[in-house]
């Protein structure tokens, strides 16, 4: 609570200060190469090969006042993602798309206040299983794709929107909270019709500790339904992370819940090795499922592997493989692809 009343008194009493402020410029470039294959019927209109090249210009800002707290923020330049809905979006794009300044980051004695645009507490918490960057994305245009995935936790994306997020330690825990006036607002929570249509507040809390050598990760949310008739969004997860050696380790986790009146599940492994002080082997394999109100079954599963081998001065290069099936209300498809690329930090 003293470290809350901190933060308030900052804010309201303009305590900003006179500090000089610090912006730092970081960049990041990447080029993929991506072949894929699968069932007959879903080949017709696709590109079995695919290449693409883009970027990332990240503008840090910082200052400090004059009681001690740091304040920060971003704004960027990008050109790349991989998400494969956005590399199609790219084709047509004249530049890049700027992004950033969406958020303020509070920092004090422990404690860590976001502002503005958030991304919930927990999110990626019980997903994984998908180590690939681009290969699974370009294996699933060769599959007929329901609703549900392989790789996506219920609680991502459970309490993104405009609102306040809060990390700090709690003894041996961490702990980070978030609450949003209105699910899934973005930088402005002012939303059409918002009182009657979608899903008003949101919270989510994930709790992380160490467990007989294990880094354990528990996370929790929901949100209340604004029709009468529509389930509210609830979600758990939980991912476990242990290092079998000074080489090996494993992840397994999950996550069940409700989201958008579909109940939702998924589970995970996997598996990095280190090879040797630059080249790591990962291995993941997915399961997820979407039951609807009425009854339809959702399901997908991934087998994936990266291989990624740094060369030094920020360069890397990786070859991966992705094998990806859809069962949608029954009908099954199947699909896989190789892809290889580079990533550069500048």
């Amino acid at each position: 609570m003293k470290k809350l009343l901190t933060f308030v008194s900052a804010i309201t009493a303009g305590a900003i200060g006179t500090a000089a402020a610090d912006v730092s410029v970081s960049g990041s470039g990447n080029f993929y190469y991506s072949v894929a294959s699968g069932d007959t019927e879903n080949t017709a209109g696709q590109e079995e090969s695919l290449a693409v090249t883009g970027g990332t210009v990240v503008f840090a800002m910082s200052t400090e006042t004059t009681n001690g707290i740091t304040v920060s923020g971003s704004a960027s330049i990008t050109a790349d993602t991989d998400d494969m809905a956005e590399y199609t979006s790219l084709k047509a794009a004249a530049g890049g798309a700027v992004g950033g300044m969406s958020l303020l980051t509070f920092g004090m004695d422990g404690m860590t206040v976001t502002l503005g645009d958030i991304n919930g507490a927990g999110s990626g918490t019980g997903e994984g299983g998908d180590v690939s960057t681009i290969a699974s994305g370009h294996a699933g245009k060769f599959a007929t794709a329901g609703v549900a995935e392989a790789s996506d936790s219920a609680i991502d994306s459970l309490a993104d929107g405009t609102g306040i997020s809060v990390s700090t330690s709690m003894g041996a825990a961490t702990v980070d909270a978030s609450y949003v006036l209105k699910a899934g607002s973005g930088r402005n929570s002012l939303l059409t019709l918002s009182t009657t249509t979608g899903y008003s507040s949101a919270y989510s809390v994930n709790v992380g500790f160490d467990m007989s050598g294990a880094a354990v990760n528990i996370a929790a949310g929901g949100s209340q339904a604004k029709v009468a008739s529509a389930k509210n969004n609830t979600a758990l997860a939980l991912e476990v992370a242990y290092p079998v050696s000074d080489a090996l380790s494993l992840t397994v986790g999950g996550s069940n819940g409700t989201i958008g009146g579909a109940d939702e599940d998924n589970v995970f492994i996997t598996a990095a090795y280190t090879m040797d002080a630059d080249t790591t082997l990962s291995i993941g394999v997915a399961a997820g499922d979407s039951t609807s109100t009425a009854g339809s079954l959702d399901k997908a599963s991934a087998t994936t592997i990266n291989l990624s081998r740094s060369l030094g001065g920020g360069v890397s290069v990786f070859a991966e493989y992705a094998d990806v099936s859809f069962n949608d209300g029954g009908s099954t498809t199947n699909s896989s692809a190789v892809s290889v690329g580079t990533n550069v930090s500048f």
